[in-house]
């Protein structure tokens, strides 16, 4: 598997146009699969196929039960990468409703379709699949870029040499047979190896800062913040599944360093556009360390209890935070 990558897609150019024939032919069932597809993503086909992706490979993780967060890291074992295909199928048929096809995993729009993963860039054809329809993706966690396309594997699209087991992949010109429903767009990044790449000794600080799942959050907290984090992290750092219950306790914990822990709440939310934070989502927190305003300050304010306070910097001294309104 080469560095970074759970799928990969060689070739094909972003801006390829999604044409009724792209050079395969005329296939009406295969453009009504592409309609029922489009259909079923609503307007949203990009960020519902992008949450399939982490999803995917956030359950393979279990942070909550394991702690893990690097899909590459050595304490993946090849068994559970290998899965990573199956596992996205699975979710993509419960996210989409896809049904289940008799000889293939779906069946969208009447005809059945096979779900095809490449950890190489190329998907491997079965002889019982030459000829049919077939959802191919692909996505990077190094990247946190993901396709998704749709293509009838054509016998005269395949490579004539087969593996041990008969399957044959597609030849590198015929690639630009696929259909493209996404192309190279962004899914949700794992936070902790964001983290990670910013400062290399961060998540290693927050697992290290304590045997306590609370103390731990904390710690995630006091490093991440004007940043959301969202549930999966809180949850691996704590491994624990109750994360609101973590994240409460942290907001208590954290005011006397005049850190604000702020959520989903409306109130919450008010603050956070207020200091020019990004807009919080349901499972979602934002950390910010605050300070009183002064007679003359330039930066934004928001006003709780009487007093207005706005975001500390680094010369700031810490000064209680304010006890956030609860709904």
């Amino acid at each position: 598997m080469p560095d970074g990558l759970l799928f990969d897609v060689a070739g094909d150019s972003d801006n390829e146009p999604d044409t009724a024939d792209s050079g395969a032919g005329f296939d009406p069932a295969l453009n009504e699969v592409i309609e029922a597809i489009k259909e079923k993503g609503r307007g949203s086909l990009a960020g519902r196929f992008g949450q399939v992706f982490r999803r995917s490979v956030d359950e393979i993780l279990d942070g909550r039960r394991t702690r893990r967060y690097d899909f590459l890291d050595e304490k993946v074992a090849n068994v559970e990468r290998s899965y990573l295909g199956a596992k996205a199928e699975i979710l993509a048929r419960e996210e989409f409703d896809f049904g289940h096809g008799v000889d293939l995993d779906y069946l969208i729009a009447g005809h059945e379709v096979d779900a095809k993963f490449s950890a190489t860039g190329d998907w491997m054809i079965a002889p019982k699949n030459v000829g049919k329809i077939c959802l191919v993706m692909q996505a990077s966690e190094d990247t946190s870029r993901f396709s998704v396309g749709v293509v009838r594997a054509q016998p005269d699209l395949l490579r004539p040499k087969a593996t041990r087991d008969s399957k044959r992949s597609f030849r590198a010109a015929a690639k630009v047979s696929i259909r493209w429903l996404v192309r190279e767009a962004e899914y949700p990044r794992n936070q902790l190896m964001e983290l990670r790449r910013a400062d290399v000794n961060a998540v290693n600080a927050i697992f290290a800062s304590s045997s306590s799942g609370q103390k731990r959050v904390n710690e995630l907290f006091r490093r991440l913040q004007q940043t959301l984090v969202n549930r999966t992290t809180v949850q691996t750092v704590a491994s624990q599944e109750d994360s609101s219950k973590r994240v409460r306790d942290a907001r208590l914990d954290l005011r006397d360093e005049g850190i604000l822990i702020l959520g989903y709440q409306r109130q919450h939310r008010e603050i956070a556009k207020a200091l020019g934070l990004p807009g919080i989502s349901q499972g979602e927190w934002a950390s910010v360390r605050v300070c009183p305003a002064e007679v003359g300050d330039i930066q934004p304010v928001f006003r709780l209890g009487g007093v207005e306070y706005r975001m500390a910097g680094p010369d700031d001294q810490p000064h209680k935070a304010p006890e956030l309104p609860r709904e």
